[in-house]
């Protein structure tokens, strides 16, 4: 028996997998990492941390499941995306990697908006949202050393490719995503990246999601457990592999991620430019994986930031308390409207970004109220990304939840009665994007042909549970959807404003 190793570094935590043939998880193992803010709109983290977080979880998880490293025919990975890691010559990290919530670039976005004007989306084949290249243009005008010392740019993914090989490689769904990238030519887009005054040299070598890149190094081998020689597959950011992970290659269906932010994610045969939509390259060969991501929404983030103000701990007792709470709170949540706005906006313009909020509180409002209305408002802003997507010629059909709040019976239920849609959740549960990478691994190494329709592929691939949408909630949530829709509108731009200083 062969066994599968797919590995996941997300924005908090690290997860590892072992997947056998027949595509059921065998182990699994989680480590959390910090996030660290040394400054207003600073949000960096240690590589380090990532790579003690795939050693001690790839350990657990051949000790849990008594695996001999010899039997595992392939490794590979998904990782939080746009991260900005600068390593030299010999692959040392130069500080921390500048993640993606990190805010600090947001004059280096508004330069390279002004140099190409309208035709920015045309060069780079998406809009400006948290990419790395912002990031890279400040490191080289506020750190010169540093840049002046970067041998490469690396993400999350690129980061962990080096540490298991040793060889600095960017994957076409990575980094397809990414300004510098040319989707059409599957190259790096050295018109923009010389406009923009970076130096073409410092980005890793480019290839496909499925390809193997390298083996496990003698230095990987000893610290992981793994075996020297271990075949070494690219990998994908993990939007990408979690489609993959629960099938969702078919028109009108798609995926909500639902983690510290929510995504929704579906793949298309077309790969242009489109000003809605943000694009980057699939694991399968001839796709793309598109999403809407007019506005961040916070849904595991938010919870688990209620959870520190209710309970100051955010640990599976409490998610199942806050629950419990929620449950007993109606549709509606007694009158309260939560708006899932914590993290980071996409819109350029102050004057037109949301902010989280709580309208309709009261002396009678409970703690459930409080809990509820969270899962209602973040049903509420996928519901209206979903009406967005009509617009413009995208139905969706059906909705695959992954992801920590995946867990919760009521939020699914609640988000089916929001959306009107059937929301289904995958076997694999929140591990989704590390089953993913295992089930890339597996594509890259031969053990799951790429060359039968992907019939294999999708035999392994399980659903746990199907919610229907009750019809006798619709009328109450289509009410509280326009009042939801009205308060975004209507408190657009006033936190930027309130976070002016004095006399700006």
């Amino acid at each position: 028996m062969h066994y599968l190793l797919g590995i996941d570094v997300g924005t908090s935590n690290t997860k590892a997998v072992l997947v056998d043939e027949a595509g059921r998880t065998v182990a699994s193992a989680t480590h959390s990492h910090p996030t660290l803010t040394h400054a207003l709109g600073h949000q960096e983290q240690n590589a380090e941390d990532w790579w003690q977080g795939v050693c001690v979880t790839v350990r657990r998880s051949l000790e849990e499941s008594q695996i001999a490293p010899v039997q595992i025919a392939g490794i590979s990975f998904s990782a939080q995306g746009c991260a900005c890691q600068p390593v030299d010559a010999h692959g040392q990290l130069l500080g921390n990697a500048l993640i993606w919530t990190d805010t600090r670039a947001t004059a280096q976005q508004a330069r390279i908006r002004q140099l190409f004007g309208e035709d920015l989306g045309h060069v780079t084949g998406n809009n400006i949202y948290d990419q790395p290249e912002p990031r890279m243009m400040w490191i080289r005008e506020h750190e010169p050393e540093r840049y002046a010392r970067t041998y490469k740019f690396l993400t999350t993914l690129s980061y962990l490719v080096y540490r298991f090989t040793g060889n600095f490689v960017a994957t076409t769904s990575d980094w397809g995503f990414h300004l510098s990238f040319d989707r059409e030519k599957r190259s790096w887009n050295s018109h923009f990246v010389h406009a923009i005054g970076l130096d073409e040299e410092k980005f890793p070598a480019l290839c496909e999601s499925h390809a193997i890149v390298g083996q496990v190094t003698r230095a990987a081998a000893r610290e992981t457990g793994l075996l020297e020689g271990t075949p070494v597959v690219a990998g994908a950011q993990d939007s990408v592999v979690v489609v993959l992970a629960v099938g969702a290659w078919d028109v009108g269906q798609s995926v909500v991620m639902r983690g510290t932010t929510e995504l929704l994610c579906f793949s298309t045969a077309e790969g242009g430019y489109h000003s809605d939509l943000y694009t980057t390259c699939s694991v399968i060969p001839g796709l793309f994986v598109r999403y809407d991501m007019r506005e961040v929404v916070a849904s595991g983030g938010s919870y688990r930031w209620l959870a520190m103000m209710l309970f100051d701990a955010a640990r599976e007792p409490e998610f199942i308390q806050m629950n419990e709470l929620a449950a007993a709170s109606p549709a509606g949540s007694h009158g309260l409207l939560y708006l899932p706005y914590l993290l980071i906006s996409t819109n350029p313009d102050p004057e037109q970004q949301r902010a989280g909020c709580y309208f309709g509180l009261s002396t009678t409002t409970t703690r459930g109220d409080l809990c509820r209305a969270v899962m209602e408002g973040t049903a509420y802003a996928l519901r209206e990304t979903i009406v967005r997507l009509e617009r413009i010629g995208i139905a969706i059909h059906e909705l695959r939840l992954t992801g920590g709040p995946a867990e919760s019976v009521l939020w699914n239920q609640i988000t089916a009665d929001v959306t009107g849609l059937p929301v289904l959740v995958p076997e694999v549960g929140s591990a989704a994007a590390a089953y993913g990478a295992a089930l890339l691994a597996g594509m890259g190494c031969g053990l799951i042909p790429m060359d039968d329709g992907y019939t294999t592929l999708r035999r392994m691939i399980q659903l746990r549970r199907r919610y229907e949408p009750q019809l006798g909630q619709r009328a109450i949530y289509d009410r509280f959807y326009t009042e939801f829709c009205r308060l975004t509108t209507q408190t657009l731009g006033i936190a930027a404003r309130l976070r002016q200083p004095e006399g700006g």
